[in-house]
């Protein structure tokens, strides 16, 4: 429970079998799916959380939880709904589709529920969202980046995908005047899968290099000699890794000890301090993101310096600003829907989503119900990362 007085965040235990508990067994006011909403807000609203706390993903998860948490604080200090408490329950999905499906019936089928945020990892959402969107609950996401995840009016993603402003790593190859490059990629995930299959080749084909070749790994796999190796013997003068983030620094420590000199291109996985255990071997690492945290944006170094202060000087990640933007983005909804109601929510979110705001990540705008952000490059120095480019 946070120490604010008007905001309160209930952790349920991950292990526990999905319940069905109806609007008649509720302390809370039942929040309607259909209807015109309005009525005035409830002493308490209550959402459903599903994070991957645990796993292979769980630097998402537990990142996005603290930028959510910060988020609380700040709606709470500031009075932002008054004296309605926003009451979050969090689940742990871990690396399971069926959890997270799960939770999400459970979300859907508890009529105190008024909202939905949803797992991080694409598989998860799209399981979600064929749950929620059908039953008209309001689900937002934060990464969750392929295809399947925003599916109609309920269902926000509150991170852009990086495929929407990638074509600064484009860019980048061709600054270098480099021809030739290889990919590698987490054949498992479907935003990796997408970036590797279909990104990449069309920012080389826009950027004047070639990929002579292109490899595909599962999301598991710790092992990367074999490409190392070939990637070395070939004329590859730039390697794109879409991997997740604990397999970043295990793929540069091997491309580097088997020679390879060339530029090392990834995404956002790159961040969070994942490159930590490649250390200086990783100097040079370039990746687009949606938020670092000496990006110059005004709003993004508010949100930097109130990340600093609650978490004991802790630098903020791009999954810490994220959950943080998508807790302002749904308080900022349901305050315009003076309602704890489902569809007075989705319209709420809907108006917000067309007006934009100011966020973490900097000025958020929408594409339909899909974050649009500028993007920065990051590059990572050794022990830490830095913009050295701004989309824009």
């Amino acid at each position: 429970m946070l120490g604010k007085a008007f905001t309160r965040v209930v952790v349920l235990a991950t292990t526990a079998a999905l319940v069905v508990t109806t609007a008649a067994c509720s302390d809370n006011p039942a929040p309607s799916a259909s209807g015109d909403g309005g009525g005035g807000l409830p002493a308490t609203v209550k959402i459903l959380s599903i994070r991957q706390l645990t796993g292979p993903s769980s630097f998402a998860g537990t990142n996005g939880k603290k930028g959510m948490d910060l988020a609380l604080d700040e709606i709470a200090a500031q009075k932002f709904l008054g004296d309605t408490t926003l009451e979050v329950d969090v689940k742990d999905s871990a690396n399971s589709v069926q959890e997270a499906a799960s939770f999400a019936n459970q979300g859907v089928t508890d009529r105190s529920y008024s909202a939905i945020i949803g797992p991080e990892a694409s598989a998860q959402a799209t399981a979600v969202s064929a749950i929620t969107q059908p039953a008209k609950m309001p689900t937002l996401y934060i990464q969750a980046g392929s295809d399947g995840v925003v599916t109609g009016d309920y269902t926000f993603r509150v991170t852009a995908p990086a495929a929407s402003y990638f074509d600064i790593a484009g860019e980048y190859v061709k600054s270098k005047g480099i021809t030739e490059a290889a990919v590698l990629y987490a054949t498992d995930n479907p935003t990796l899968n997408q970036l590797g299959t279909k990104k990449i080749p069309e920012l080389a084909a826009a950027n004047g290099f070639t990929v002579t070749s292109s490899d595909s790994v599962a999301s598991n796999a710790q092992d990367f000699t074999s490409f190392a190796s070939k990637v070395t013997s070939s004329q590859a003068k730039a390697v794109f890794v879409m991997l997740i983030g604990p397999q970043t620094p295990v793929v540069i420590t091997q491309l580097r000890r088997a020679g390879y000199q060339g530029e090392i291109i990834g995404m956002s996985a790159m961040g969070s301090g994942n490159l930590k255990p490649a250390g200086e071997l990783a100097k040079g690492a370039v990746w687009p993101t949606d938020f670092t945290a000496d990006q110059p944006a005004p709003s993004s170094q508010k949100f930097v310096e109130a990340y600093k202060a609650k978490y004991n000087g802790e630098v903020p990640n791009n999954y810490a600003a994220e959950g943080y933007d998508t807790m302002w983005f749904l308080a900022r909804a349901i305050k315009e829907a003076n309602s704890a109601d489902r569809t007075a929510i989705q319209q709420g979110l809907a108006k917000v989503a067309a007006e934009g705001f100011d966020g973490a990540m900097g000025r958020l705008t929408f594409e339909g119900n899909d974050l649009r952000v500028e993007g920065v490059l990051a590059q990572w120095t050794g022990s830490g990362e830095t913009v050295v480019q701004v989309n824009g």
